[in-house]
Parts: C-alpha cells; sequence; structure tokens
C-alpha cells in the first residue's frame, strides 16, 4: 500500500490570509459604491451650486413672463475650465444672487463626445449662438438675441463683471 503524505492544515497567521484579504476586497466595493452615490454631480446636476437652474425648454417663456434676461451655460462633462466655473462660480453666493435678480438661467450640455450627437435643442442653440469653446455664457432677451457673450472662464471677477454688465442691458 502507498503511502499518502498529507498536506498539515496552516495555523497561524497564514490560515487568516484569505479571510483578511477577502474582508478588504469587500470593504473597498462598499466604499465605491458609496463614492458612487455621494460624489458631486458634473454639468448634469441640474442642483448645481446655488444658481436655479430652470429646464431649457421653459427658459424662453419664463424670462418673458418674469421680464429677466435669459443666461445659458454652455458646458460639457468632459470641460475642464466647466468645472471650475461650476466650482468657483455657480457655489458662489454673489454670483448665484447676481443670476436669480437678472437672468433666467439655463444649461446647456453638449454630449457629442460622450454620446456622439446631442438633442435638437442643443444643436439649434449651439448654432444660433456660433458656440466655438466651452464654457461660453450666452445673455439673451427673451426673444432670443444675444446681449452678452463670455467665452471660457476667466475666474471669479470677470464672470461678475460679465453678468453685471449684461443684466443691465
Amino acid at each position: 500500500m502507498d503511502k499518502i503524505d498529507a498536506v498539515p492544515a496552516r495555523v497561524g497567521p497564514q490560515a487568516s490570509f484569505p479571510a483578511i484579504l477577502l474582508g478588504l476586497l469587500a470593504a473597498a466595493v462598499l466604499l465605491r459604491i458609496v463614492a458612487g452615490f455621494t460624489a458631486p454631480k458634473g454639468p448634469s446636476d441640474s442642483g448645481l451650486g446655488l444658481v436655479k437652474w430652470q429646464q431649457l425648454e421653459s427658459t424662453a417663456s419664463q424670462a418673458g413672463r418674469q421680464g429677466k434676461a435669459i443666461l445659458y451655460d454652455f458646458t460639457a462633462a468632459w470641460c475642464a475650465p466647466c468645472h471650475i466655473l461650476d466650482q468657483e462660480g455657480w457655489g458662489d453666493q454673489r454670483i448665484a444672487a447676481i443670476v436669480t435678480d437678472h437672468f433666467v438661467a439655463a444649461r446647456v450640455i453638449d454630449r457629442e463626445r460622450e454620446d456622439g450627437k446631442n438633442t435638437p435643442l442643443v444643436d439649434e442653440l449651439q448654432k444660433r449662438y456660433a458656440v466655438r469653446a466651452f464654457p461660453t455664457l450666452i445673455a439673451a432677451d427673451a426673444s432670443g438675441r444675444e446681449i452678452a457673450r463670455m467665452e471660457g472662464y476667466g475666474g471669479r471677477d470677470r464672470l461678475v463683471k460679465f453678468l453685471e454688465d449684461a443684466g443691465k442691458k
């Protein structure tokens, strides 16, 4: 009869290694799930900052009823300066107050890179206002006539000046 060597069971620190590894893996997965639900949203978030963004389809009618200009924020998820504008600009109380007092604000989110196309309304607005860069801010009257334009984001001071000047027109 052949003798079969039995492999002794592992004891000590090596025995708990797979359990620790499995626990760490489970914790990492749980952390990733929680982070996904609590992470700040990109430009598609309609509750971004302190500005009360309106539905794109109703901005002109709201502007007409309220006697305000329209502020279009042309933005894209991949645009780094757009994210800085989102944080520094739209999250600033002074800037949000200027926007609320003078404009009906709407975000025009470009999805060309992500989806291969934009909605017809986004395409039409980008063509109407000849948007060539992101971010681009367009102040327009209720009829859609452009009254002011700011391309790029040059900081809070430049944004405040643009909004104050456009709000007076």
